[in-house]
């Protein structure tokens, strides 16, 4: 006995915009807080923060912060990051320069990125550094929190950066926009 077939469905699925996600959170249908990254017209829920997550992000932040000429570049933290209008990451720490206003904002002005990793790892070196290429993200650093390690991405192309490799524990690096900074792998908080 043969079962009865059913016609194969077309299921399109509804892909959010940008500002679809902002109208949601002024309609009160998405918390201002909402752990949610917006990727590709989906909605990616984002992992509570640990506590390492948080002190290496805060020591990044201050880092930067405290050696970036004030007035000239921004230091940006736990902001979304519109990279077209169905995705915006909201990347640990984003550097770009203070003369471009925030709304303005385009992957191309970022001079550096950088995600502190935990859980993430595989999407944050995979699909998300994919999308950071692809927007002209000039740098984009991945922190490995678990195997205590630095991942840089330079030259981005639309297929993705052309130079990838990692530092170890003993190792460091100094963004390409600011080579006078160098981070010490070994000086990142990377436990508790």
């Amino acid at each position: 006995m043969n079962a009865p077939s059913r016609p194969a469905e077309t299921v399109t699925p509804y892909r959010f915009t940008y500002d679809d996600v902002l109208r949601m959170v002024e309609a009160g249908i998405l918390a201002a807080d909402a752990r949610i990254e917006l990727i590709e017209g989906e909605l990616i829920s984002v992992s509570p923060e640990s506590v390492p997550h948080v002190r290496c992000r805060r020591w990044l932040t201050q880092f930067f912060t405290r050696r970036l000429a004030e007035g000239q570049w921004e230091v940006n933290s736990d902001a979304p990051v519109r990279l077209d209008d169905q995705t915006a990451p909201e990347p640990d720490i984003a550097i770009f320069s203070s003369a471009v206003h925030d709304r303005d904002l385009k992957g191309g002005d970022i001079v550096l990125a950088i995600e502190v990793s935990v859980s993430s790892q595989a999407f944050d070196l995979g699909r998300k550094a994919e999308l950071y290429a692809a927007a002209g993200v000039q740098e984009y650093w991945v922190v490995d929190l678990t195997g205590k390690r630095l991942i840089v991405h330079r030259e981005p192309t639309a297929g993705g950066y052309r130079s990838v490799w990692e530092e170890g524990a003993r190792g460091g690096v100094a963004p390409k926009a600011f080579p006078h900074l160098d981070v010490r792998v070994a000086e990142l908080p990377l436990t508790d």
